[in-house]
């Protein structure tokens, strides 16, 4: 007896277990587990070869032949009772029990040392038995394979051939050894890589099954990682076997070859597994053919998510930002290298570029009637792009080869844009699943600009109000210093040769000519921060002594009560003069004629209270809820409704706040609640004659 090749026959019981492990993971049900058996029993003979390689078909090898034979013979007739239901019962029991006979003849030949002269006299008759059962494989598989319709033939036509055509070879293997009276070396040895070769079709057969599960519970990384693994480790066995054959045939020259070669082959490897397009061409030839969907949806939602979400430390600023990441949420997908994108916003009827990402920056609007708006249509299907097409003959020329238009449909606004992608690192097959997709990530890209495009309105909106508020409070300071004017004028006419009037006109003059300075500062432009206004941030004022110069200069009487200095309040003196002034008016309104306007200081804990008290009609509590603080809402004939809502805008700026107490008949007392600060520590000098 010829001895077996150790190394083809560990190898073939390496890949039937790993289809084994594949097919249990993979299917569920009797027909999985039979399957699955078929590719094991085949790994336990081969590795029984393995390990006993002078004895190919004797001993454990010969037995675990036998059982092979029979199991893929229960394997068959399993499936083809399936599909003939009690015809096939007959033909089965006929099958089996020939089977059967086959195999008790041909164990006596394992058991020589039992069995003695009666197994060297049945020799012919083993050999024959041998050669059975093999053949009722095939003829189990041809049976099959023809009684199946070609329906059910999807099913069971794999493992028709796979197991009918290894029984075949060993039919030939035997029927060789029966002419020959010897088993050829080669027909061995071929037998084991055959069956490495044609168990996967058993594992695609269970795929095939619309019962059983297609996927197997293993996650596409570690599939991808494992084929790059079995990659490499191939080439690097490959290159190791060419450096040997070098170190071989030259004896002086050989080992710096070897050396040189595995060096480069490192250097190769490493940087074919840096680079993306060889990573793609390995995911299309190897990882998909393991899934039934192409694509894990969880993790490309979550990669979607991942890169809307992210920033952008290296663009100039966030709106160029936003756009690559829409374009890679897209481009990722279908493993383009590159892309631009087109928007328009609401009620334009064109296409303009936004962005680009790996292509020229190149800025681009396609009008109305341009003919590629007419490809893209209402957005409803991904474009293949023809570069010939003289629609698309325009984008080429400005940004290079494109390949894929995926539209951009909102629902709110229609079609708000495309992703035009360049050509991915590595053929790429657009089908169904693919198309749909990226249909579901134009709705998604499409989404998320809408959101970021309402958000910068929304800012925009906010600065205008801003502005618009600061246009309010300066407006009715305006109004206070026309008053005060218009006041001077009118007592100007009697007064004018009067030397103390005029002093006092020039003082109010000049006021006026400050104030109006200071409010045309504060129109600065929205989100300015003028440098005087970050002085404010740290200033005090003492209210005591505040309110009683701007007690000094109304026209009405106003009567300050309070004692010493009084606490330090935290308040620009300019924010807290207006917020005073404003209220000050308002009570002198509202008072009767000749009732003086009461203003009291107090400090509560850490707070100071300076509260403005009129004896006017007072207010309900509906009208103080409802119209005191609303801006442009007044009941005053020349008022402009600004005064109360400008007060406590301005408090609240400073860290404090406005209240109202008042009762209709009974006047109304404001309250401005203002943060306390302590004043500063005197310095202590030292004393005279101190060293």
């Amino acid at each position: 007896m010829t001895a077996a090749s150790v190394p083809l026959h560990a190898g073939a019981a390496a890949v039937c277990l790993a289809w084994t492990v594949l097919v249990l993971s993979t299917g569920r049900g009797r027909a999985a587990h039979l399957l699955a058996a078929a590719c094991g029993v085949a790994a336990l003979w081969a590795g029984a070869v393995a390990l006993a390689p002078k004895e190919p078909l004797l001993g454990l090898a010969g037995w675990l032949e036998i059982l092979r034979w029979l199991v893929w013979l229960g394997v068959l007739l399993f499936l083809f009772r399936r599909i003939a239901g009690d015809r096939a019962r007959r033909l089965a029991r006929i099958f089996l029990g020939a089977a059967l006979l086959a195999a008790g003849i041909a164990g006596l030949a394992l058991l020589r040392p039992v069995a003695g002269p009666l197994a060297e006299e049945l020799g012919p008759a083993v050999l024959l038995a041998r050669l059975t059962l093999p053949l009722l494989v095939v003829l189990t598989a041809e049976n099959l394979f023809r009684t199946a319709d070609e329906a059910e033939r999807w099913h069971v036509g794999l493992p028709a051939i796979a197991l009918g055509g290894l029984s075949a070879y060993d039919v030939l293997l035997y029927a060789d050894a029966a002419l020959t009276r010897g088993f050829s070396f080669v027909l061995l040895d071929s037998r084991a890589a055959l069956t490495a070769l044609i168990t996967p079709l058993l594992a695609i057969a269970a795929v095939r099954d619309g019962r059983w599960r297609r996927d197997p519970p293993v996650s596409r990384q570690v599939v991808f990682h494992g084929a790059t693994l079995v990659v490499a480790g191939a080439f690097l066995l490959a290159v190791g076997a060419l450096g040997e054959g070098l170190r071989r045939f030259d004896v002086e020259w050989g080992a710096t070859a070897q050396a040189s070669l595995l060096a480069a082959a490192l250097i190769g490897l490493l940087a074919a597994a840096s680079s993306r397009s060889v990573r793609s061409y390995l995911r299309s030839l190897v990882v998909d053919h393991f899934f039934t969907a192409r694509y894990d949806y969880r993790r490309e939602w979550l990669r979607c998510v991942e890169v809307l979400s992210a920033g952008d430390d290296h663009a100039p600023h966030g709106r160029v930002s936003a756009e690559r990441r829409s374009i890679r949420a897209i481009a990722d997908a279908v493993d383009s290298p590159a892309g631009l994108l087109l928007r328009r916003d609401p009620g334009e009827g064109g296409l303009r570029w936004a962005g680009s990402w790996n292509l020229p920056a190149e800025h681009l609007d396609l009008p109305t009637g341009d003919p590629f708006l007419g490809l893209l249509g209402a957005g409803e299907a991904v474009l293949e792009l023809d570069p010939a097409d003289p629609a698309v003959r325009p984008l080429v020329r400005a940004y290079g080869s494109l390949w894929l238009a995926v539209p951009l449909p909102h629902g709110r606004d229609g079609l708000a844009g495309a992703v035009l992608l360049a050509p991915p690192r590595a053929p790429f097959k657009l089908d169904r699943e693919v198309r749909e997709l990226l249909r579901t990530l134009g709705h998604e890209v499409a989404m998320f600009l809408a959101e970021r495009r309402a958000a910068e309105r929304l800012v925009d909106e906010r600065r205008l109000q801003d502005y618009a508020k600061r246009f309010a409070f300066v407006a009715h300071d305006v109004k206070t210093v026309s008053s005060q004017l218009s006041l001077l004028l009118a007592n100007a006419e009697d007064n004018l040769a009067d030397p103390e009037f005029q002093h006092d006109m020039l003082l109010t003059v000049r006021a006026a000519a400050t104030r109006i300075d200071a409010l045309i500062h504060r129109l600065g432009q929205p989100g300015d921060v003028p440098v005087a206004a970050v002085a404010e941030e740290a200033a005090t004022v003492a209210p005591l002594e505040r309110l009683r110069v701007l007690a000094a200069g109304r026209p009405y009487p106003v009567q300050v009560e309070g004692e010493g200095t009084g606490p330090l309040a935290a308040i620009a003196p300019a924010r807290f003069d207006s917020a005073v002034g404003h209220l000050m008016n308002n009570a002198a309104d509202a008072s009767p004629a000749g009732e003086p306007v009461r203003i009291r200081v107090l400090a509560e804990g850490r707070q100071v209270v300076v509260e403005v008290v009129d004896r006017g009609p007072g207010m309900t509590p509906e009208f103080i809820r409802d119209e005191l603080f609303r801006p442009l809402s007044t009941s005053k004939r020349r008022g402009s409704g600004i005064g109360a809502w400008q007060a406590r805008e301005l408090l609240r700026e400073a860290g404090g706040d406005l209240a109202v107490v008042s009762r209709p008949g009974a006047g109304t007392t404001m309250r401005l609640l203002l943060p306390a600060r302590a004043p500063a520590p005197p310095i202590a000098l030292p004393e005279r004659g101190a060293a």
